[in-house]
């Protein structure tokens, strides 16, 4: 597939608090990608670098080939944005916003924004300001798919959603971005949202990102270890890929990465009384990652 975009060794420090450093990775077109961090980890910071709000200190990125600054401007108008809370004039009205963004994309798509606040149940002729948060996250779907993005970054957008409508938006929103040939970019640290629709995994950790992988890939390579033993178990295990461990008297519970046959053997030579392996929810696998 198409590479999209491209980042090479990047890092930002806010005075002596480093946020992240070293930081590379890649996004094929089309694609749903999930960045998953802690708050705190710098997920909005790496997505305020790619929209050019602030500057790296080091680093390069690279969107369609092309080497891309805090001064680029160009490829912007290519780029949808979705933030958590909503920065709007709120004396305006809801059509007047959708025409107000209109003139900043070639590619805008007029009739998508009237279907999207149709989808949304969003008046356009009422003022900005007597929205409830949620019609408020709802207008800035509509402002941003209306533009017919061939890059949408999400930045936890779905907090503030009945469940009706997140699970319209993750289901069926994001899906037929993604099959329209849009990459999607969504950082959270809500990772029931992304179960059922992420296709590649980014977790960030200590300002280094510690998985880079296909979430169907890391899901099957990852595994709960559950054992019970008719003394205490030993101290150490001699088990490779210990993601976390928990003890409760007798009883061990394991998340282990990566999963193999090599792994089971090694279970078994400890002589269990007995042996339960089950798969693991992105959930514990993100918790497992970041807390041990």
């Amino acid at each position: 597939m198409t590479e999209i975009l491209k980042i090479k060794a990047l890092g930002k420090s806010f005075g002596r608090r480093r946020v992240f450093s070293d930081l590379s990775l890649s996004l094929e077109a089309g694609r749903v990608y999930g960045l998953l961090g802690r708050n705190g980890e710098g997920k909005t910071t790496l997505i305020r670098i790619l929209l050019g709000v602030i500057p790296a200190d080091q680093g390069e990125v690279f969107y369609k080939g092309r080497k891309v600054g805090f001064d680029s401007a160009s490829h912007k108008q290519e780029i949808g944005y979705i933030p958590e809370d909503s920065f709007f004039f709120g004396g305006m009205r809801v059509g007047e916003l959708l025409n107000f963004n209109a003139a900043f994309y070639r590619s805008w798509d007029g009739r998508r924004a009237a279907e999207l606040l149709k989808r949304f149940s969003l008046d356009p002729r009422a003022r900005i300001r007597t929205l409830s948060r949620g019609m408020k996250l709802q207008l800035e779907m509509a402002v941003a798919l209306a533009a017919k993005p061939e890059f949408l970054i999400l930045d936890d957008p779905t907090s503030g959603l009945d469940v009706p409508t997140r699970y319209d938006f993750l289901e069926n929103i994001v899906r037929e971005l993604a099959d329209a040939g849009t990459t999607v970019f969504f950082a959270t640290h809500l990772v029931h949202e992304l179960e059922r629709i992420v296709e590649h995994v980014f977790i960030l950790d200590g300002g280094r990102l510690v998985v880079d992988k296909d979430y169907h890939l890391l899901k099957d390579s990852t595994r709960r270890l559950r054992l019970s033993f008719e003394s205490p178990p030993p101290e150490k295990l001699g088990l490779g890929g210990v993601l976390s461990e928990r003890r409760d008297g007798r009883r061990v519970e394991l998340v282990v990465y990566p999963w193999s046959e090599e792994a089971q053997a090694g279970a078994q030579r400890l002589s269990p009384l007995h042996m339960e392996i089950e798969p693991v929810s992105l959930e514990d696998i993100f918790r497992s990652f970041v807390a041990g």
